[in-house]
C-alpha cells in the first residue's frame, strides 16, 4: 500500500527535508560545534558512501526511480548522499542536549573487554550470514564501529547518556526508515537480507543505524577535543 503523503520523484527529498529543516530551526537557538560536526561528517560519510556505492553496484539494494529526483552521484541518488549529511546534523543535536543537560553516569558493564567480545561475536555472526550481502557487511561494520570506539574513545560506551542517545535516535529512525522502506524508496536485492522486519524495516537497518551513530559520535567527540565549541 503506497503512502500518499509523498509526491512522485520528491519523496526522498521530502524525507531528507523533514529530517533537516526542523533541526536547522532548533540549531539557530542553541550553540553547536559546527567544526566538530563537519569533521565527523567528513570522516564518517565516506565510510558509508563507499559501501553504498558498492552495494548498489552488486545489487544489495537499489533506489526506486519513482520516488527520487533522478539526479545521481555515480549510481546513488543525490538524496541518498545528502542523507549522510542531514542524519548526523539532526541526531547529534540530541547527543549535545543530553551531554549538556543530563547528568551522566559511568556504566562499567560496557568495559573494553566486554565490548570487544561483542565485536568478535558480530564478526562470527557475519560469517554465518555470508550468503546475505547486506546482513554480512552490516555485521562487519557494526563490529568495526565497536572496535574503533574502544581503541579511540573507550569512555564513549561507558557513558549512560550515550546509550540513552542511541535509544532516542531510534524514534525518528522508525518514522523515516518506515517511509523509505514502505513506499518503497529503497528496494532490497534478492537474498541480500535475512527477511526479518519490524513493520516494513529490515532488522539490518537497525544494526546499520547503530554503526553509523557509533562512527558519527566517535569522530564528533574527537573533533570537539580539537575545536572546543
Amino acid at each position: 500500500m503506497e503512502v500518499h503523503l509523498f509526491l512522485p520523484h520528491l519523496a526522498y527529498a521530502e524525507i531528507d527535508s523533514m529530517i533537516f529543516f526542523p533541526t536547522l530551526f532548533l540549531s539557530l537557538k542553541v550553540k553547536r560545534n559546527y567544526k566538530a560536526l563537519l569533521f565527523s561528517i567528513g570522516v564518517t560519510a565516506p565510510i558509508f558512501l563507499v559501501w553504498d556505492f558498492i552495494a548498489t553496484w552488486i545489487g544489495s539494494w537499489s533506489f526506486n526511480p519513482k520516488w527520487v529526483l533522478g539526479i545521481y552521484v555515480i549510481d546513488l541518488p543525490i538524496e541518498e548522499v545528502l542523507f549522510f549529511v542531514v542524519t548526523p546534523f539532526a541526531t547529534l543535536l540530541i547527543y549535545d542536549f543530553l551531554r549538556t543537560k543530563v547528568k551522566d553516569k559511568t556504566l562499567n558493564a560496557f568495559s573494553r573487554r566486554n565490548m570487544i567480545i561483542v565485536a568478535v561475536a558480530l564478526l562470527l555472526l557475519s560469517v554465518l550470514a555470508i550468503r546475505h550481502s547486506y546482513t554480512f557487511v552490516d555485521l562487519i561494520y557494526a563490529s568495526l564501529s565497536i572496535i574503533f570506539v574502544e581503541f579511540l574513545d573507550e569512555d564513549l560506551f561507558k557513558s549512560r547518556n550515550y546509550w540513552i542517545f542511541l535509544l532516542l535516535t531510534y524514534i525518528p529512525f522508525l518514522v523515516f526508515d518506515h517511509f523509505l522502506t514502505s513506499l518503497p524508496v529503497v528496494i532490497y536485492g534478492h537474498c541480500s537480507i535475512i527477511g526479518i522486519r519490524v513493520f516494513s524495516i529490515p532488522i539490518e537497518d537497525f544494526i546499520y543505524s547503530f554503526s553509523m551513530m557509533n562512527f558519527y559520535t566517535l569522530f564528533y567527540r574527537r573533533g570537539s577535543r580539537i575545536w572546543i565549541g
